[in-house]
């Protein structure tokens, strides 16, 4: 009777860093294999937890896939205490391809092989590597 109960307070214990690490796998996996994509940012809402406000938000944000309808997908992810991220942004995310439901943050090698959706102008301007802020040019360098 004593060894079930160490043994289910053992699984109990170790279940959670399992899921963890399984998790970390995953995403990992994505990033390696997935398909990463620019989606925009629609809304960031704060996370809260016993009335305490976490370093992390809820971002819902619009997902244009190659070929497919938008869709809005959510993700929860840490948010630095510089970091600002507003309606409108643009941020690399990694679709899992085992699971297309399944996004994950991008990690700097999967945002260099970023596939550029959207309308014309919005694709040269993302390829041009100027984001979604216009760059400011005095009249010199402008067109």
């Amino acid at each position: 009777m004593k060894t079930a109960i160490w043994i289910l307070i053992f699984v109990a214990a170790t279940t959670p860093a399992v899921v963890y690490f399984y998790q970390r796998w995953r995403q990992t996996v994505a990033e390696r294999e997935g398909l990463a994509l620019y989606a925009t940012v629609i809304s960031v809402k704060p996370i809260k937890r016993f009335g305490k406000q976490l370093p992390m938000a809820k971002i819902v944000m619009w997902l244009q896939e190659p070929d497919k309808t938008t869709r809005q997908v959510t993700i929860s992810s840490r948010i630095e205490p510089g970091q600002k991220i507003e309606q409108g942004v643009r941020l690399v995310i990694v679709v899992d391809p085992k699971n297309p439901k399944r996004i994950y943050p991008a990690g700097p090698e999967a945002a260099k092989r970023v596939v550029a959706t959207g309308s014309r102008s919005e694709r040269r301007q993302m390829q041009s590597g100027r984001g979604v802020v216009p760059s400011v040019r005095g009249r010199r360098g402008a067109r």
